[in-house]
């Protein structure tokens, strides 16, 4: 880069035996403005990849014509199509605002993070405004920071409703600039909202963005500064402390694990029992009573809904944090026992592709007809996450098998008990077997029958009771079907199925 004249000078800095390495180099940006920018490169060895930490600062104010610093001078293949830490909503893509029942935490959250900017986009038809992408025009400074969300038809009524507080509105067939919490814009109302054909006339949606963009951060006042600093440097020392109490951290973290678990499996049951309630009251319901108790039931049916969905976030990210705290402390393992690298997929077909070029354990049979009602759904982004967790486990835990044998792992939920798994879903969700009720039906036996090879069955085919719950609440409720065959002639995890939960009891 010095060579091609794209910057100038740099220094760099390598400390003996550590993984780490510093770049501070100086960054002509434009004429008589230099950058001054450093670059932190921190390999991980264990884990088989390299944290980027960068920070660049300019003399004047930011243009949004300079290129990013991180397109320049971060990792090749840098994946822009990142997700908001609280959101599942992408940067390249037309992003469907969640119905009714989601639609206030998704406003929360959309607005809690300063560094993006939300917009939503009304589409009257689903068509209209197919062709106009927010992100396209935007100058190079601004990419990865604008989510564009679409708003069809009536949602714009309860849109509109959530945004009172705010007191901007998103017009019809229109755009609005949401803004963020705490407001940082002295941008009045009627400016963050664009009337008009973005199809042919852009311009003033893209002239609102930059000037939002440009507007000043929220002052800090020096209080809450001195609160910042002093929580600082409480985590610093927390952190020079770690190795004395990295222990304590594992068994907290345990311990969070299976409270999560607790309030996951109560949250689950509450819901189920909601829902054979509202089952039986809507067949029965005929009189003005019965139907009032039906509506009373259907809002308690929708909190349980929402408690379960809670519950089994938290238990995600209490399974993750547990699982890393505990691959922190434990010896380094054989390569055959280390979890997955790759970045989460973005698509089934991407999740496809990986699992068949990375997890060498696992035979991945085509979900591309049993994922179609599964896409599009709000909450689609969650279980392709935490499919990939599954198969990340499946395949850790075949390779633990065929590296340690079938006495010390007999099958995955012996796996799922290993204090030395590399990597881990929630046990909650994982069901060995299906229910004698269920194996008795021979329509519902045979819904559970996928393809496998001959070597394995002489028929091609083989009952696939084994499954992991991808997702609870109201329909689709996806589930992932397996058959374990470690201890087979092949060797390997076939997984027959992923989708729509198949036709059960209650559904038969």
């Amino acid at each position: 880069m010095k060579t091609a004249g794209i910057i100038g000078d740099f220094l760099h800095d390598t400390p003996a035996g550590g993984h780490d390495t510093d770049f501070h180099i100086r960054w002509p940006v434009a004429d008589d403005v230099p950058v001054r920018v450093r670059l932190t490169v921190r390999d991980d060895p264990e884990q088989g990849r390299s944290r980027y930490e960068l920070t660049a600062e300019a003399d004047q104010p930011r243009d949004w014509a300079w290129p990013l610093p991180p397109a320049l001078f971060g990792p090749p293949g840098l994946l822009w199509d990142t997700c908001d830490q609280s959101t599942v909503a992408r940067f390249t893509q037309s992003n469907p605002v969640p119905r009714t029942a989601w639609m206030r935490d998704w406003l929360r959250e959309t607005s809690a993070i300063p560094s993006s900017i939300s917009v939503p986009v009304h589409d009257s038809d689903r068509a209209s405004l197919s062709d106009a992408r927010v992100p396209e025009g935007l100058p190079p400074g601004l990419m990865g920071r604008v989510l564009e969300y679409r708003v069809f038809g009536g949602q714009r009524q309860s849109v509109n409703r959530l945004l009172q507080s705010t007191d901007v509105k998103l017009p019809a067939r229109g755009v609005v600039i949401l803004p963020s919490r705490p407001p940082r814009s002295a941008m009045d109302a009627d400016t963050l909202a664009v009337k008009g054909d973005l199809t042919h006339d852009p311009e003033p949606l893209l002239d609102a963005v930059v000037r939002y963009a440009s507007e000043p951060w929220p002052l800090v006042n020096p209080e809450e500064q001195r609160l910042r600093m002093e929580a600082l440097t409480t985590r610093h020392a927390e952190e020079q402390a770690l190795p004395r109490t990295f222990g304590g951290a594992v068994e907290d973290a345990l311990r969070a694990t299976r409270e999560a678990e607790t309030r996951e499996r109560a949250a689950t049951d509450e819901l189920r029992y909601v829902r054979a309630r509202f089952a039986a009251l809507a067949t029965t319901a005929r009189s003005g009573a019965l139907a009032a108790a039906l509506h009373t039931v259907a809002r308690g049916l929708q909190a349980a809904e929402r408690d379960a969905q809670a519950a089994e976030e938290l238990l995600d990210a209490q399974t993750v944090e547990f699982s890393h705290l505990r691959s922190r402390l434990a010896a380094p393992r054989p390569a055959s026992a280390r979890a997955l690298t790759a970045v989460v997929p973005n698509n089934w077909e991407e999740l496809s592709h990986q699992t068949r070029h990375e997890c060498v354990h696992l035979v991945l049979a085509d979900i591309t007809e049993t994922t179609r009602a599964l896409r599009g759904h709000p909450l689609e982004q969650v279980w392709i996450r935490r499919t990939w967790q599954t198969l990340s486990t499946l395949n850790s835990y075949a390779a633990a098998k065929t590296a340690h044998g079938p006495q010390l792992l007999p099958h995955l939920a012996a796996y799922l008990r290993w204090p030395d798994a590399a990597t881990l879903f929630p046990t909650t969700r994982h069901a060995p077997r299906e229910s004698a009720r269920l194996m008795a039906s021979p329509r519902l036996h045979e819904a559970r029958c996928f393809p496998v090879p001959r070597t394995i069955h002489p028929s091609g085919r083989v009952f696939m009771g084994e499954h992991i719950r991808i997702g609870s609440g109201r329909p689709p409720a996806p589930r992932l079907h397996l058959y374990d065959d470690t201890g087979g002639r092949t060797g390997q995890i076939h997984i027959g199925y992923i989708g729509t939960h198949l036709p059960s009891l209650r559904t038969s």
